[in-house]
């Protein structure tokens, strides 16, 4: 379904797992990025066919299970040869199966991957888009950004502020959590729109007034600074 729209881009969200993890397809024209293609990759592909949409390049902010678990799929499809992620979540990508088998319990194929390449940087920019590195919520956490300061796909580094979410994950790096929040405040304007790992369309200003994970970041980075 189509969740927000900037200038020539179009932005339909996927709701494809058992918990909900957004998929997100940016489309300009008739092209198409695929974000977090999180599961059931027969819909993926037939919502892409079915808008008349060629896929350019799938992308994930993150290699957890529910992110990636539709990214061999769409290779088998062939809308894709190669699912792209940044160069220190190869280790989540090779996790992603047993994580998929405890939580989904089912089986996850490992797509092919390989870091972000030039390739991709370059559509990014001539779309009018970016992708930065935080870390926190894994070692190689990004997120999508517009150049303009429109909008934010976060990944997990978000998880909408009514959504239950936990306070501590003794495998996050409360630190890089704490700069991403501190980067948001600093660099982007309070309406600007966030789209989630999960959780609807929010905005810069609702996650810092309301986001419990931010505020906890925030107050004990904060106060160790």
């Amino acid at each position: 379904m189509l969740i927000y729209q900037c200038g020539q881009l179009v932005i339909h969200r996927l709701l494809l797992n058992e918990i909900k993890t957004n998929c997100f397809i940016v489309q300009k024209g008739a092209e198409a990025l695929l974000i977090d293609p999180t599961d059931q990759a027969d819909l993926i592909v037939a919502y892409l066919r079915e808008h008349g949409l060629t896929l350019k390049f799938m992308f994930a902010t993150h290699g957890h299970f529910d992110h990636v678990a539709g990214a061999a799929g769409v290779i088998d499809a062939g809308l894709a040869d190669t699912l792209y992620v940044h160069e220190t979540e190869f280790g989540e990508i090779k996790n992603a199966p047993s994580y998929s088998l405890m939580v989904f319990k089912r089986k996850m194929k490992v797509p092919n991957i390989a870091a972000y390449s030039v390739e991709l940087l370059a559509l990014l920019r001539d779309w009018g888009l970016g992708i930065e590195h935080a870390g926190g919520h894994t070692k190689g956490s990004c997120f999508v950004h517009d150049l303009a300061g429109n909008f934010i796909i976060t990944g997990d580094l978000t998880i909408h502020h009514k959504l239950n979410i936990t306070l501590f994950n003794s495998r996050e790096n409360t630190a890089e959590l704490y700069q991403f929040v501190e980067k948001m405040k600093a660099h982007y304007a309070p309406e600007t729109v966030i789209l989630p790992g999960h959780g609807d369309r929010t905005s810069i200003a609702a996650e810092l007034g309301k986001n419990k994970k931010w505020a906890y970041v925030q107050q004990k980075e904060g106060h160790a600074a």
